[in-house]
C-alpha cells in the first residue's frame, strides 16, 4: 500500500493547504511541459549495465505524475482521506507479527486493553464486535479512550463509535460523544481537515434526526448545548432558530423572537428567518 504522504513528501497532520501546496510543486516537477533540464537528470535511472537509458524519462515521470495525482485525489478529499488513514493504520497494525486481536480479547479486566480493542475492531471493519466492547466498558466507571492511547486515535475512535451508534438509530448514545468531540477540538484541534465533517454529522443529528424522537423539553435543553458549544455561526444561528419554531408552536412569542434576534445577529439572512417571523403576532 502506497503511503501517499510520503508520495507529497508531507506529515500526515498536514492542512488541506499544505496537501495542495506540495500537490503543486510535484505536479509542477514532473509535468513535461514545465520540467527543467535538472528534473530530467533527476529522473534519469541507469540500467544493470550502467547505461543511462534516457528514453525511458518520459515513462518514468508519466508513471510518477499518476502517482501524485491518486495521492492528491485521495488526500484533499476529507471522507477519503480519513479513509486512508485508517487503512494505512489498520496496516500498521498488522505488521506487529502477532496475533494481537486475540491478546487484547483476552483481557478482558484490563481497561486499557479494552479500549485498544476497541480501535483495533473498528480499523478492521468488526463495528459490531467494537460496539458490544464499548458498552462492556462503561463497567470499569469513566473509561474515556485518550486515557490509554494517544489522544488523535481516541477521537477518531469515539468519532467511528458516534457513527455506528447514529447508523443504528441509536442517536442519544452518539449524539454525547459528538458534543464531547466537539469540545475536546475546540480545547486542541485534531480533526483539523475533517472537522466539518464532524461538525456536519452533529448538525443533522440535532436538526433533522433527532427531532420528534425525544421528549421536546430535552431537545430544547440539547439546542441550547449546541448552542452553547459555538460550533459555528451559522450552526448556531440554526440551533437557535429551530429553538424559535418550537417557542412559536408552544405560543411562547417572547422567547421565540428573542431567539430569532439572536438568530439574525449571526446570520441575518438565514433562510427560514423570515418565515418564522411572520408566525409572530404583530404587537409585542
Amino acid at each position: 500500500m502506497e503511503n501517499y504522504y510520503d508520495v507529497l513528501g508531507v506529515p500526515p497532520d498536514s492542512t488541506p493547504s499544505t496537501i495542495k501546496s506540495a500537490f503543486r510543486k510535484k505536479a509542477k516537477k514532473l509535468h513535461p511541459d514545465l520540467a527543467n533540464s535538472s528534473d530530467e537528470e533527476e529522473l534519469e535511472f541507469r540500467s544493470p549495465q550502467g547505461r543511462t537509458k534516457k528514453s525511458s524519462i518520459a515513462s518514468v515521470r508519466e508513471s510518477a505524475m499518476r502517482l501524485v495525482l491518486e495521492a492528491y485525489r485521495i488526500l484533499s478529499d476529507s471522507e477519503k482521506r480519513r479513509a486512508y488513514d485508517r487503512s494505512l493504520r489498520r496496516q500498521q497494525a498488522e505488521q506487529a507479527g502477532f496475533n494481537y486481536h486475540a491478546f487484547l480479547k483476552a483481557r478482558t479486566h484490563d481497561p486499557e486493553s479494552q479500549a485498544r480493542l476497541i480501535v483495533y475492531d473498528l480499523l478492521h471493519n468488526l463495528d459490531v464486535e467494537a460496539l458490544d466492547v464499548y458498552e462492556r466498558s462503561k463497567s470499569f466507571g469513566d473509561f474515556r479512550l485518550e486515557r490509554w492511547m494517544d489522544r488523535g486515535d481516541a477521537m477518531d475512535a469515539e468519532y467511528c463509535v458516534a457513527e455506528e451508534y447514529e447508523k443504528r438509530g441509536k442517536l442519544l448514545k452518539a449524539y454525547p460523544i459528538y458534543k464531547r468531540l466537539i469540545r475536546m477540538e475546540q480545547e486542541k484541534p485534531w480533526f483539523r481537515y475533517y472537522f466539518d465533517v464532524v461538525a456536519l454529522r452533529f448538525r443533522t443529528l440535532l436538526l433533522q434526526k433527532l427531532p420528534g424522537r425525544i421528549d421536546e423539553d430535552d431537545y430544547l435543553d440539547r439546542l441550547n448545548e449546541a448552542i452553547s458549544l459555538n460550533v459555528g455561526t451559522r450552526d448556531s444561528a440554526q440551533f437557535l432558530r429551530k429553538k424559535a419554531e418550537i417557542y412559536i408552536r408552544r405560543k411562547k412569542y417572547d422567547e421565540a423572537r428573542q431567539a430569532l434576534d439572536e438568530a439574525a445577529l449571526l446570520v441575518p439572512r438565514l433562510p427560514g428567518l423570515a418565515a418564522a417571523r411572520k408566525r409572530l403576532p404583530d404587537a409585542d
